[in-house]
């Protein structure tokens, strides 16, 4: 599979860039509050640098925004025989080979 690496990044910095201006949060404050210094999370954002998981997920915590609206969905494939299926079932897949989702939805109680 071909990963474009760099407009990930570039993506996943917009999408952060965005969010921070929409609460009014200087890079400095963001990044003091993720734990990073301002230098670090100003490449994030500008895409220079490669995003980390955790960085994603305290900025989504501290922006109010789920860590799904900063990180682009990949297009599923053409031939690809699970991007058919409903969301449910996939689900239940996951589960019964131990993964299991750390917030269940309205409906699965």
């Amino acid at each position: 599979m071909k990963f474009d690496r760099a407009g990930f990044d570039r993506e996943v910095g917009l999408r952060l860039q965005r969010a921070r201006k929409e609460r009014g949060i200087t890079q400095e404050e963001l990044a003091s509050r993720i734990g990073m210094p301002r230098p670090s999370y100003a490449n994030i954002e500008s895409g220079r640098q490669r995003v980390p998981l955790d960085v994603v997920w305290r900025a989504a915590i501290v922006l109010g925004h789920s860590v799904s609206s900063l990180v682009p969905e990949p297009l599923p494939r053409q031939n690809d025989p699970l991007a058919l299926l409903p969301v449910a079932p996939l689900a239940a897949a996951t589960e019964a080979l131990g993964f299991m989702s750390w917030r269940k939805s309205s409906e699965n109680p």
